[in-house]
């Protein structure tokens, strides 16, 4: 993958973004082809993430409301890379009784599902960072930037999830 193919990926939030202190110092924050990368569809509504915070994340999403054809295309894309994974090496994702599904970051322990929309709230932002993080605290809610947790938020387009996974 070349430079301008990369920042375009990153530009358009389909690329993890480098720098982050903490993958770094775990380790992680290897370059493809080595040990990261990305692989998407055409259309770039399903992506499996390699290596960026956890062993790998798998994502699907598109603009618009279509929230049930976005989780069916997720529930297939698992199984299918469940399947494969399965065929070539003959195991599973990992799974503890206790804990869930594992991965590399703790707080992605349980199911590891973060279900997040992107959404303009120009009257949040108006009010401050702190009344928003408040009001998604009461929600059980986690604001973002659009650039993930540690990529800062830009504009007045934030990214929600469920803080708890």
């Amino acid at each position: 993958m070349n430079e301008t193919v990369r920042q375009q990926l990153v530009d358009d939030h389909f690329l993890f973004v480098s720098g982050d202190p903490n993958l770094k110092v775990a380790g992680m924050e290897r370059d493809w082809p080595e040990g990261r990368g990305i692989f998407h569809n055409k259309e770039k509504t399903f992506l499996t993430w390699v290596n960026e915070e956890d062993q790998l994340r798998i994502i699907s999403m598109e603009k618009g409301g279509d929230v049930k054809g976005v989780f069916d295309r997720l529930a297939r894309g698992i199984k299918a890379v469940g399947d494969s994974v399965k065929a070539e090496s003959g195991k599973d994702f990992m799974m503890s009784e206790k804990y869930g599904y594992i991965h590399s970051c703790p707080t992605n322990l349980g199911t590891g599902m973060r279900a997040s929309v992107h959404i303009d709230l120009p009257g949040w932002t108006k009010l401050g960072l702190k009344v928003l993080q408040a009001r998604c605290e009461e929600l059980h809610l986690q604001p973002r930037g659009t650039r993930g947790e540690s990529g800062g938020q830009t504009g007045v387009t934030y990214d929600i999830s469920n803080k708890h996974r």
